[in-house]
């Protein structure tokens, strides 16, 4: 990347994409909707190697229906980790069921299968391993204890498609998953998401919620594609420099990160999910078609990711101050994301962003102890210590081994400079 500027983050959304959602949204034929939807599902099933994936309108929706599907209700417990995305944890109490928090590896940021013993109650109905930053959770020490209790799992794949946990694929190992699609993920269908089975009866009652819906509507696919667009743009080599690169030098001497905003959504307890999900939220051939070419792509974006991941683990290993990250026994990741602890973070960040490396902290909170679940709260030191001190580092398959040399040096100064 030129000047030595490198974005947080580069879509795998391409033009060629954009024009064949555009093409299929002009059409919006009911017909066309169906079948490619249907094909994408079971491609996608094809891939994780299970037998049911159903396309739902986003993450959080599928959870919700999954939960529903399984009989979660009133007075059941749904294990949690205590380093997520609030949507998650907001999800278990509109069917009158708890949440309960369960600490995270401090380097590992996913599920602590001892912690997840501990929270065990004869309430517990499920568990929600999420594999966070494209990581594999423990799944060989999860499911034997899910197994001895009874827990239903269901796998968080939302940052981790793809992934393999010894050899396996994620969502493949616990009994349900769901996944999401959005423009900043590692594959994307503009908008949308899915959920995955083994239960044919879990798969029937999902698919029974769903129908009736109508189809996302397209003007706002058509804001998506423009989205997609506007990011690939955006972050493009000849771009960057002269797009987003000033607005992150101009926020950086400010204090303000001017892109985590406008990407985030304020953290809110739902006494309702919207009713956009159940009228308005079937998927169209936009997506699918969009979708099926990015599974197409996804070993060769995934492993760009890999070999970018692998590169930063080894060069980082030793700086100090900085804790990079650690990987369960038999995890594959995929480096959604490369997420460092610091414990001067934001100044780290700061420095970062002055030589030309954009830095986030990211979306995702600690809630062992988080303002909107109190009556839930639980002891998670570890979520709350990583949460305090994580730092986001590009990782993404648009990086060339010149960005990289150039993101692995910016790193080693900066840590020299904060101390």
């Amino acid at each position: 990347m030129a000047f030595g500027r490198i974005p947080r983050f580069s879509p795998s959304f391409s033009p060629a994409e954009a024009l064949s959602a555009a093409a299929s949204l002009l059409r919006a034929d009911a017909a066309e909707d169906a079948e490619a939807v249907a094909a994408f599902e079971g491609r996608f099933a094809e891939l994780i190697g299970v037998p049911h994936a159903i396309m739902v309108p986003s993450a959080r929706y599928g959870f919700y229906l999954l939960l529903q599907a399984i009989g979660v209700g009133a007075g059941d417990e749904v294990i949690i980790p205590g380093l997520t995305y609030f949507a998650i944890p907001a999800m278990v109490p509109l069917l009158g069921a708890r949440p309960v928090f369960a600490d995270v590896g401090l380097r590992s940021h996913v599920l602590d299968p001892e912690a997840f013993r501990a929270a065990i109650t004869p309430r517990t109905r499920a568990v929600v391993p999420t594999h966070l930053f494209g990581t594999p959770c423990d799944m060989g020490a999860i499911q034997q204890i899910a197994r001895e209790n009874n827990v239903q799992v269901i796998e968080d794949c939302a940052q981790s498609t793809g992934a393999r946990y010894k050899g396996q694929r994620v969502g493949q190992i616990g009994q349900h998953a769901y996944y999401t699609f959005g423009l900043t993920k590692n594959i994307t269908t503009l908008s949308g998401a899915m959920v995955t089975t083994s239960d044919a009866g879990v798969a029937a009652r999902v698919r029974a919620a769903l129908a009736g819906a109508g189809p996302t509507p397209r003007r706002k696919l058509a804001k998506e594609v423009g989205t997609g667009l506007a990011m690939w743009a955006a972050t493009h080599p000849a771009l960057y420099w002269a797009t987003v690169h000033p607005a992150v030098v101009i926020g950086n001497q400010l204090g303000r990160d001017p892109i985590h905003a406008p990407f985030g959504e304020p953290e809110v307890r739902y006494t309702t999910l919207s009713s956009s999900y159940h009228s308005k939220g079937g998927a169209r051939a936009a997506q699918a078609k969009v979708g099926l070419s990015q599974l197409g792509r996804i070993d060769a974006l995934n492993g760009a990711r890999v070999r970018n991941g692998r590169k930063l683990d080894v060069a980082l290993a030793h700086v100090p101050g900085l804790a990079t990250p650690t990987y369960p026994e038999g995890a594959e990741p995929i480096y959604m994301s490369f997420v460092v602890n610091h414990p001067r973070r934001d100044a780290l960040m700061a420095a970062l962003r002055k030589r030309g490396v954009d830095t986030t902290i990211g979306y995702m909170s600690a809630f062992g102890d988080h303002p909107l679940f109190q009556e839930y709260k639980r002891d998670c030191p570890n979520a709350s210590a990583a949460m305090r001190d994580l730092l986001h580092l590009p990782v993404h398959p648009n990086l060339t081994e010149a960005d990289l040399d150039h993101l692995i040096e910016a790193v080693r100064s900066a840590a020299l400079e904060v101390g």
